[in-house]
Protein backbone atom coordinates (compact mmCIF):
# COMPACT_ATOMS: atom_id res chain seq x y z
CA UNK A 1 0.00 0.00 0.00
CA UNK A 2 2.71 2.11 0.37
CA UNK A 3 4.26 1.42 -2.67
CA UNK A 4 0.33 2.47 -4.35
CA UNK A 5 0.89 5.69 -1.61
CA UNK A 6 4.29 7.06 -3.36
CA UNK A 7 3.25 6.17 -6.71
CA UNK A 8 -0.29 7.63 -6.34
CA UNK A 9 1.59 11.00 -4.81
CA UNK A 10 4.55 10.92 -7.45
CA UNK A 11 1.75 10.43 -10.17
CA UNK A 12 -0.24 13.32 -8.40
CA UNK A 13 3.18 15.23 -8.25
CA UNK A 14 4.10 15.13 -11.96
CA UNK A 15 0.34 16.17 -12.72
CA UNK A 16 0.44 19.17 -11.04
CA UNK A 17 3.99 19.80 -12.36
CA UNK A 18 3.00 19.09 -16.26
CA UNK A 19 -0.10 21.47 -15.58
CA UNK A 20 2.14 24.08 -14.36
CA UNK A 21 4.32 24.11 -17.23
CA UNK A 22 1.16 23.25 -19.84
CA UNK A 23 -0.20 26.32 -18.30
CA UNK A 24 2.69 28.43 -18.92
CA UNK A 25 3.84 26.89 -22.02
CA UNK A 26 0.73 25.65 -23.55
CA UNK A 27 -2.25 27.06 -21.74
CA UNK A 28 -1.83 30.60 -21.84
CA UNK A 29 -0.74 31.07 -25.58
CA UNK A 30 -3.97 29.15 -26.93
CA UNK A 31 -5.80 30.91 -24.76
CA UNK A 32 -4.76 34.35 -25.77
CA UNK A 33 -4.70 33.05 -29.06
CA UNK A 34 -8.65 31.80 -28.79
CA UNK A 35 -9.35 35.42 -26.95
CA UNK A 36 -7.43 36.74 -30.30
CA UNK A 37 -9.30 34.66 -32.51
CA UNK A 38 -12.70 35.78 -30.58
CA UNK A 39 -11.75 39.11 -30.88
CA UNK A 40 -10.93 39.26 -34.64
CA UNK A 41 -14.37 36.99 -35.32
CA UNK A 42 -16.42 40.00 -33.26
CA UNK A 43 -14.52 43.05 -35.36
CA UNK A 44 -15.28 41.03 -38.44
CA UNK A 45 -18.90 40.43 -37.83
CA UNK A 46 -18.91 44.02 -36.46
CA UNK A 47 -17.23 45.12 -39.80
CA UNK A 48 -20.02 42.84 -41.81
CA UNK A 49 -22.51 44.46 -40.11
CA UNK A 50 -21.56 47.89 -41.17
CA UNK A 51 -20.87 46.79 -44.84
CA UNK A 52 -24.33 45.55 -44.91
CA UNK A 53 -26.28 48.75 -43.40
CA UNK A 54 -24.08 50.82 -45.74
CA UNK A 55 -25.14 48.20 -48.80
CA UNK A 56 -28.55 48.63 -47.78
CA UNK A 57 -28.28 52.61 -47.76
CA UNK A 58 -26.28 52.66 -50.78
CA UNK A 59 -29.12 50.21 -52.21
CA UNK A 60 -31.76 52.83 -50.65
CA UNK A 61 -29.77 55.49 -52.14
CA UNK A 62 -30.13 54.01 -55.88
CA UNK A 63 -33.53 53.20 -55.92
CA UNK A 64 -34.53 57.15 -55.19
CA UNK A 65 -32.09 57.85 -57.79
CA UNK A 66 -33.35 55.50 -60.37
CA UNK A 67 -37.13 56.71 -59.04
CA UNK A 68 -35.86 60.38 -59.76
CA UNK A 69 -34.21 59.15 -63.07
CA UNK A 70 -37.42 57.91 -64.22
CA UNK A 71 -39.57 60.39 -63.36
CA UNK A 72 -37.35 62.85 -65.57
CA UNK A 73 -36.92 60.38 -68.04
CA UNK A 74 -40.96 60.84 -67.88
CA UNK A 75 -40.77 64.47 -67.94
CA UNK A 76 -37.93 65.02 -70.85
CA UNK A 77 -40.13 62.20 -73.23
CA UNK A 78 -43.78 64.69 -71.99
CA UNK A 79 -41.67 67.75 -73.03
CA UNK A 80 -40.70 66.27 -76.17
CA UNK A 81 -44.20 65.22 -76.91
CA UNK A 82 -45.11 68.94 -76.36
CA UNK A 83 -42.76 70.22 -78.17
CA UNK A 84 -43.40 67.17 -81.24
CA UNK A 85 -47.52 68.29 -80.93
CA UNK A 86 -46.21 72.55 -80.82
CA UNK A 87 -44.47 71.76 -84.33
CA UNK A 88 -47.35 69.56 -85.44
CA UNK A 89 -49.87 72.54 -84.75
CA UNK A 90 -47.14 75.02 -86.18
CA UNK A 91 -46.58 73.33 -89.29
CA UNK A 92 -50.21 72.31 -89.88
CA UNK A 93 -51.45 76.31 -89.77
CA UNK A 94 -48.24 77.21 -92.16
CA UNK A 95 -50.06 74.40 -94.14
CA UNK A 96 -52.82 75.95 -93.87
CA UNK A 97 -51.87 79.54 -94.54
CA UNK A 98 -50.36 78.53 -97.68
CA UNK A 99 -53.14 76.08 -98.51
CA UNK A 100 -55.27 79.51 -97.93
CA UNK A 101 -52.62 82.10 -100.28
CA UNK A 102 -52.38 79.25 -102.74
CA UNK A 103 -56.18 79.21 -102.74
CA UNK A 104 -56.08 83.36 -102.87
CA UNK A 105 -53.62 83.56 -105.39
CA UNK A 106 -55.52 81.08 -107.42
CA UNK A 107 -59.09 82.64 -107.47
CA UNK A 108 -57.02 85.84 -108.20
CA UNK A 109 -55.96 84.04 -111.67
CA UNK A 110 -59.05 83.01 -111.86
CA UNK A 111 -60.72 86.25 -111.90
CA UNK A 112 -58.12 87.55 -114.38
CA UNK A 113 -58.76 85.26 -116.58
CA UNK A 114 -62.26 85.21 -116.30
CA UNK A 115 -61.61 89.29 -117.16
CA UNK A 116 -59.31 88.88 -119.58
CA UNK A 117 -61.57 86.54 -121.38
CA UNK A 118 -64.97 88.84 -120.69
CA UNK A 119 -62.83 91.30 -122.50
CA UNK A 120 -61.85 89.25 -125.43
CA UNK A 121 -65.34 87.78 -125.87
CA UNK A 122 -66.75 91.12 -125.51
CA UNK A 123 -64.25 92.25 -128.11
CA UNK A 124 -65.14 89.35 -130.42
CA UNK A 125 -68.82 90.32 -130.05
CA UNK A 126 -67.60 93.87 -130.87
CA UNK A 127 -66.05 92.98 -133.76
CA UNK A 128 -68.49 90.38 -135.03
CA UNK A 129 -71.44 93.00 -134.93
CA UNK A 130 -69.09 95.33 -136.64
CA UNK A 131 -68.47 92.47 -139.52
CA UNK A 132 -71.96 92.05 -139.55
CA UNK A 133 -72.97 95.80 -139.55
CA UNK A 134 -70.61 96.01 -142.31
CA UNK A 135 -72.15 93.78 -144.24
CA UNK A 136 -75.63 94.91 -143.97
CA UNK A 137 -74.75 98.54 -144.50
CA UNK A 138 -72.39 97.78 -146.97
CA UNK A 139 -70.49 100.50 -146.41
CA UNK A 140 -67.29 100.45 -144.43
CA UNK A 141 -67.84 103.02 -141.60
CA UNK A 142 -64.88 104.03 -139.21
CA UNK A 143 -64.06 100.93 -137.40
CA UNK A 144 -62.45 102.79 -133.91
CA UNK A 145 -66.06 104.78 -133.63
CA UNK A 146 -67.84 101.38 -134.34
CA UNK A 147 -65.81 99.58 -131.84
CA UNK A 148 -66.53 103.16 -129.07
CA UNK A 149 -70.42 102.21 -129.98
CA UNK A 150 -70.31 98.64 -130.03
CA UNK A 151 -68.36 98.52 -126.63
CA UNK A 152 -70.48 101.38 -124.66
CA UNK A 153 -73.49 99.22 -125.57
CA UNK A 154 -72.13 96.09 -124.66
CA UNK A 155 -70.83 97.51 -121.14
CA UNK A 156 -74.70 98.68 -121.21
CA UNK A 157 -75.96 95.43 -121.99
CA UNK A 158 -73.30 93.61 -119.62
CA UNK A 159 -74.15 96.09 -116.64
CA UNK A 160 -77.50 95.37 -116.32
CA UNK A 161 -76.75 91.28 -115.85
Amino acid sequence: MLNFSVTFLITIVNVTFLYLILRKILFKPVTKFMADRSEKIRRDIETARLATARAEALEAEFNEKLKGSRDEGQKIVLAYRERANEEHDRIISQAKAEAARIIAQAKAELDSERRDAERSLKRTTADLAILAASRVVRQNVDAEKNRALIDSFLEETTGAM
